[in-house]
């Protein structure tokens, strides 16, 4: 069990950033964080778009500035598109001039790519105090983390993702996927691999995989 499978976690984040929607029962939010990818993201749009299926993507600043044309073709796919910083620098680490300075620049990279505006923002692994949390949402972006993480930048391999996923995802759930690395294009292809028997288990369980506009917008 990670982090934010853990109760006392859970609870402590559940005070200051989105963590599921409560009350939701047919529909849940695939998200995907630290790209574009130049090798990854092409395969997840595709396969998302095959399902029907809508995403967000937390996106980096620096992947974004070299691969525009993928936040470009997220857009136009009926994907949201998120902040997730420039350096992927963790929050409590850094002073609040140092959080505004990467959100901005998260922000103004999808803008200058797609004239997407972003309305939530991820915490570099996963975490953050409650006063930046307040901080960030005074720059105009909601702090969302997630309750369903299968650990797949790891590499656990394919069926261990799989695994992990339909154990926890029910319906209001944020699945935290990883299309893209702050550093390098690193190998996705496992969590490529994964996301056709996530889809297909959500779709027998009776759940749509939405934007976290469309679930968050949805909650009772």
């Amino acid at each position: 069990m990670n982090l934010i499978h853990s109760e006392k976690f859970a609870d402590w984040a559940r005070g200051h950033m989105v963590c599921r929607a409560d009350g939701v029962d047919d529909r849940f939010a695939l998200t995907f964080d630290d790209g574009p990818s130049p090798t990854a993201t092409p395969r997840v749009l595709d396969l998302l778009a095959g399902a029907g299926a809508r995403a967000t993507f937390f996106t980096l600043a620096h992947n974004v500035r070299r691969a525009p044309g993928l936040v470009r073709r997220m857009k136009s796919e009926g994907h949201e598109i998120a902040a997730h910083g420039d350096l992927h620098l963790p929050p409590p680490l850094l002073p609040r001039w140092g959080i505004r300075i990467e959100v901005e620049r998260s922000i103004a990279a999808v803008v200058a790519a797609a004239g997407a505006v972003p309305r939530h923002y991820r915490p570099p692994f996963g975490i953050m105090m409650p006063g930046q949390a307040a901080y960030v949402r005074g720059l105009g972006l909601e702090p969302v983390i997630g309750d369903v993480y299968p650990e797949d930048p790891h590499r656990p391999g394919t069926a261990r993702i799989v695994e992990r996923v339909v154990a926890r995802l029910r319906g209001g759930s944020i699945v935290i996927l990883h299309d893209g690395c702050p550093l390098v294009d690193a190998d996705r292809m496992q969590t490529v691999a994964a996301l056709g028997p996530i889809l297909a288990h959500a779709r027998g369980a009776g759940l749509r995989s939405v934007t976290l506009s469309e679930l968050l917008g949805g909650r009772a």
